[in-house]
């Protein structure tokens, strides 16, 4: 993985197979936790771009019940799963203020449109990463998608960190130093290097890649911002 880079038009970085694989793997978990499926949301995107059916509305509307009633038909997740989702989206969706009746109703207005914008910016990534290129592991990304690329970057970052424990800067201080474990002169003595062997580790590398690849479109659009 490379970092991103200006190009005329957008920004210009470098991720493999794999990575790009993983990347769009986590938009796609994060997606359903929010409540919807990546793939409807584009299907729907391509419905509106190429088709100006008046029924799009009211289809939409109806495969949201019917998946509201599917949901309650499905049976009930395991506690360790439901604990994940509900801390992801505490994470995600946070709390509005500190009084417990007055967060309660911000979420009630607030919930759903936060939620939706989300879910665009994390449907926009998906589709981005998952593009092939003609060049390999060549990423490019449109200067109209950068908010959303950075968004759902933002987004994929805090759920890990939640998965991780980081609550804190010296928690996350400690899966820096972990992650360099993994990264520290892999290519100059791999050998010495410990393998990653459990899904803590593997999140641990993710979490810090991630985190490095979303400050450097951080930082090439706020410099193409300074140059005008």
């Amino acid at each position: 993985m490379m970092a991103f880079q200006m190009i005329r038009g957008g920004y210009l970085a470098r991720a493999s197979e794999d990575e790009r694989s993983m990347l769009a793997g986590l938009a796609r978990d994060l997606v359903f936790i929010l409540g919807s499926d990546v793939e409807h949301e584009i299907e729907k995107r391509d419905r509106i771009r190429d088709d100006d059916d008046a029924f799009a509305a009211f289809e939409d509307e109806l495969n949201a019940i019917a998946e509201m009633v599917e949901a309650e038909l499905e049976p009930e997740v395991t506690s360790e799963s439901e604990l994940f989702f509900d801390d992801a989206l505490s994470r995600l969706l946070p709390d509005m203020s500190e009084d417990p009746d007055l967060a309660r109703d911000l979420r009630a207005l607030t919930e759903e449109s936060v939620s939706r914008v989300k879910i665009d910016n994390l449907t926009t990534f998906f589709t981005g990463i998952s593009k092939e290129s003609e060049n390999g592991d060549i990423v490019v990304v449109k200067n109209e998608e950068a908010v959303a690329w950075m968004a759902a970057l933002n987004d994929i970052r805090i759920v890990l960190a939640s998965r991780l424990g980081i609550f804190d800067e010296e928690s996350g201080n400690s899966v820096y130093e972990r992650a360099t474990l993994f990264t520290t002169q892999r290519e100059t003595a791999p050998e010495d290097l410990p393998e990653i062997e459990t899904p803590e580790d593997m999140m641990t590398v993710l979490y810090t890649m991630i985190s490095w690849w979303q400050d450097s479109l951080v930082i090439a659009v706020r410099n193409k911002a300074l140059r005008g």
